[in-house]
């Protein structure tokens, strides 16, 4: 059953898949990964290759990934920013930054908090225009990663509001919707294409959208036609 959106003062965003729907950066950022990896690790590309394909299949995240191999993770994130052409990749997006904008016309503050770290985080942002919108952009740098509880937490402090008054978006049910709905947060799906077939149980999500620009409408909506 969908609960009521009175009382919102914030939400968070997941980045890759909900924000980010850029096919053309998504299909070279394996590849750049695995090359930085193959560096970090003064390995081969084979053996950089089966450690990334490993962590797909197992779903634990490449972040993880870097993380358990004793990496660098800022460090690395930063590299892979200078690495990968994210502004010929990912173009400005005139219609998020109107909805951003149309939200924070609500007094409602807004964050992204994403699993990957801040260089590329930061660089998708900036190329779609949206980055300056934003209160707060969280990444796995500064705090640790979903669907552990605590990335949720370090936000919500961040933006100075309770998990009750906030709306998570985001693509992944299981990797994220679920630990924002036992926080308390009023959760959107966003039926990502990137995670079709992937996302099983829609009955666990408050609201499912089939995109970010639809989300000023939702609000209206609930919200009394702010």
């Amino acid at each position: 059953m969908s609960k009521s959106l009175n009382f919102i003062q914030g939400i968070i965003y997941d980045l890759d898949g909900t924000l980010n729907l850029s096919t053309a950066y998504y299909d070279v950022y394996d590849n750049y990964f695995t090359t930085l990896l193959s560096k970090f690790l003064n390995t081969s590309l084979d053996d950089a290759e089966l450690l990334v394909n490993k962590s797909l299949q197992n779903k634990t995240g490449l972040t993880s990934l870097i993380q358990s191999l004793h990496i660098d993770s800022p460090l690395f994130y930063n590299e892979l920013a200078k690495m990968i052409p994210i502004n010929d990749l990912i173009p400005r997006d005139d219609r998020l930054i109107h909805v951003i904008e149309c939200i924070n016309n609500m007094n409602i503050v807004q964050a992204v908090c994403s699993n990957t770290g801040y260089g590329v985080v930061s660089n998708i942002l900036e190329s779609m225009g949206v980055r300056r919108h934003f209160r707060e952009i969280i990444s796995s740098d500064e705090t640790g990663l979903k669907p552990s509880p605590e990335p949720y937490i370090y936000t919500l402090n961040k933006l100075k509001i309770n998990a009750v008054n906030c709306i998570y978006v985001g693509d992944r049910i299981k990797m994220e919707i679920e630990t924002a709905k036992t926080l308390g947060m009023t959760t959107v799906f966003v039926k990502s294409y990137l995670m079709e077939g992937k996302n099983i149980n829609y009955n666990t999500v408050d609201y499912s959208i089939e995109s970010v620009y639809e989300l000023p409408t939702l609000l209206n909506k609930k919200l009394g036609g702010l």
